[in-house]
């Protein structure tokens, strides 16, 4: 149980507001962006590391010759952007390395406006004044407004290479929450402007491994190198994704079923259909289950437990509600999510009890209501501490999310 060495920026963990988002609902995305994606997605493998913060981090180059570049990675996130040399210190956020400086790359090319890529772009985020290069200005619910300008670029990760991403060069914003870290964000969700569309990825898996360890053994499978040790055997658990309209906004994430939750040897904990979705994600670090899905946890992991309950210190106390002192826990119980098609996710204490300092662990599993956000508003989100020693395989074609136990750590 890896302490939390700074304060959990989690009140809200979608990449873009409901504003832009919406507005990204109901456009033809793939016709849009025909002839840009790359033909043959190939096999790749991408490390992945946990930051102090407890996010997952990629480390990629941009540009030719390449430049080193650091994000942020989600599953749910609906872009790819990164901190660019125009930014000035008062404009933008400190970061670990130095911004991208397309002046620099005899491959970058800005995107004009009035082409596809750029007409993407709603008209309430695009704009296309001044030098006729396709900008926007993005809303973020955790990372405040940044302001961008549309290019392409060869990108590496991993052992993945594409000749022409699109992504935003961002040139100003009003972060201060991401100072000193990555430059940036590399979205995997269900829009043309995420890594996995643009590389004509139709399946992918991730693996994380557990954040109290060095930190640097987590995976991201690219292609046909996603791959379940267990595929096609009892081992494997498959749950389908949530259809929705193209108009919804809820089309742009990967989604799936919740049916039920038990807590050790407690009563099994009915989710109403009305709050069975969940979002998943592997940014934010903890999970989020609807107020009365959560309320009924609350009081079966306080029973399992049977010790007293703790304060956590006041930094985790606005996203935290259920805390034990350290030496308490030892009748925790393991946590089992059941999705659609009887797929059974276990969660074992090592994977939802934090350590938040002052003797305390909490547990990473919250309320929904504390996200504030009606864009969330009667879902639940799976985060990444409890995809821990998990291997998740997400198959575009199948529409499918397969899981399975493993040792993150070991895999190659």
């Amino acid at each position: 149980m890896g302490r939390l060495v700074v304060t959990l920026l989690v009140l809200c963990l979608i990449s873009l507001t409901t504003t832009c988002a919406a507005a990204l609902r109901g456009h033809d995305f793939r016709r849009a962006m025909r002839g840009r994606l790359l033909a043959d997605g190939g096999a790749a493998v991408v490390p992945l590391h946990w930051s102090r913060e407890l996010y997952n981090v990629v480390s990629f180059t941009i540009g030719t010759p390449p430049q080193p570049a650091s994000a942020f990675i989600d599953v749910g996130g609906l872009l790819v952007w990164t901190q660019c040399s125009q930014c000035s210190s008062s404009s933008c956020f400190k970061q670990e390395l130095p911004p991208f400086d397309p002046t620099k790359s005899s491959t970058y090319r800005p995107e004009p406006c009035g082409t596809a890529l750029c007409e993407f772009f709603p008209t309430s985020i695009r704009n296309c004044s001044g030098d006729d290069v396709c900008a926007y200005e993005a809303s973020t619910q955790l990372f405040e407004h940044t302001f961008g300008k549309i290019g392409t670029d060869a990108i590496a990760i991993g052992t993945a290479t594409a000749a022409s991403v699109a992504f935003g060069c961002v040139v100003a914003s009003d972060i201060k929450r991401m100072d000193g870290g990555p430059s940036g964000f590399v979205g995997l969700a269900r829009t043309p402007l995420s890594l996995v569309a643009q590389m004509n990825i139709t399946v992918f898996s991730h693996c994380l491994a557990p954040h109290d360890g060095d930190g640097k053994n987590s995976r991201l499978f690219l292609g046909a190198a996603a791959k379940l040790d267990g595929a096609g055997s009892k081992s494997a658990m498959t749950t389908p994704f949530v259809k929705s309209s193209p108009d919804d906004i809820k089309s742009l994430y990967y989604l799936i079923n919740l049916e039920g939750i038990k807590a050790g040897d407690e009563a099994a904990i009915t989710v109403p259909q009305n709050g069975s979705t969940v979002v998943l994600q592997t940014f934010s670090p903890v999970s989020f289950l609807v107020d009365s899905v959560y309320q009924d946890l609350k009081k079966a992991v306080t029973a399992a437990v049977g010790g007293p309950t703790a304060t956590p210190p006041e930094q985790f106390q606005s996203i935290f509600d259920l805390c034990f002192k350290r030496g308490g826990v030892s009748g925790a119980p393991d946590v089992v999510l059941t999705f659609q098609g009887a797929a059974a996710l276990t969660v074992p204490p090592t994977n939802y009890l934090l350590d938040v300092g002052d003797d305390t662990v909490c547990v990473a599993i919250a309320s929904s209501a504390r996200l504030n956000s009606t864009e969330v508003a009667g879902m639940s989100i799976l985060g990444g501490l409890q995809q821990q020693n998990v291997h998740f395989l997400y198959d575009l074609e199948k529409e499918t999310l397969s899981f399975e136990a493993a040792d993150c750590s070991s895999l190659s």
